[in-house]
């Protein structure tokens, strides 16, 4: 099978599961509740930013498209699928990147849907100055709209490279939720040390690119924002090629 057959195979996989689409509707609504709280409670004359109205797509948005990226490969091995995946495709790493890529294009389209209707969602329940700039006529909306794409496309290749490292969905859920959403923000705000483990953090970084602030301090990255990008970016091709590596080497 070529590599855009490989394509178009997972994304008839991802289109016709329906428990993607129903995480998604939900971790939606989700985020779109933080956006409202974010809009109610906003006080004072400076406006709300979009990125801060988008917080919710950064706190759980993006970590549910994450897992479901896993699962479509950890999916296949439970249920003895990848076995036929593998003798219809039988050069693996076609198989992983066309995953990755189906995963990366459908989770950055929801990222930027779930963005825009954050913004609105926030600009209905905030008062006239502070949702001034909410507005999906605003360049700085889509400004950041496009880097919560980029961010949910590289979740998505992490998601698929743990998946196939560690091939059991409860694993690869549990490192995918507790990494980002226990871990780093555990590890960057330990008394006395947390301020040398903060630069180093991966998802910080990330959260440093978009200027989104959750749980984690203001740390100096000495390599600035497009260095925060380049360091997570480098963290996803290094876990990416690691499964590469081992999926090319250990029975199916």
């Amino acid at each position: 099978m070529s590599a855009l057959a490989a394509l178009d195979a997972e994304r008839i996989k991802l289109s016709t599961t329906r428990s993607p689409l129903w995480s998604v509707v939900g971790v939606a609504v989700l985020s779109f509740g933080v956006a409202a709280l974010q809009g109610w409670s906003a006080y004072g004359s400076a406006p709300l930013a979009p990125g801060s109205a988008a917080l919710g797509v950064a706190v759980f948005g993006v970590p549910v498209l994450m897992v479901l990226a896993s699962m479509t490969v950890t999916g296949e091995y439970r249920t003895g699928l990848i076995r036929t995946t593998f003798l219809t495709t039988p050069d693996r790493t076609v198989v992983l990147i066309a995953k990755a890529l189906v995963c990366a294009a459908f989770s950055s389209v929801c990222a930027v849907v779930m963005v825009l209707g954050a913004v609105l969602v926030a600009r209905l329940f905030a008062g006239q100055v502070i949702g001034a700039e909410l507005s999906v006529t605003n360049p700085v909306t889509w400004r950041v709209a496009g880097g919560f794409a980029l961010y949910a496309a590289l979740a998505a290749v992490l998601g698929v490279a743990v998946g196939a490292l560690l091939r059991f969905a409860a694993g690869a859920v549990a490192v995918l939720l507790l990494w980002p959403l226990v871990a780093e923000p555990l590890l960057g705000n330990m008394p006395n040390s947390g301020i040398d483990f903060g630069p180093w953090l991966p998802f910080a970084n990330m959260l440093r690119f978009l200027d989104v602030e959750w749980l984690f301090r203001g740390y100096a990255m000495p390599w600035g924002e497009l260095g925060s990008l380049l360091y997570f970016v480098v963290l996803v091709l290094v876990v990416f090629v690691a499964a590469v590596v081992v999926l090319n080497r250990r029975d199916a």
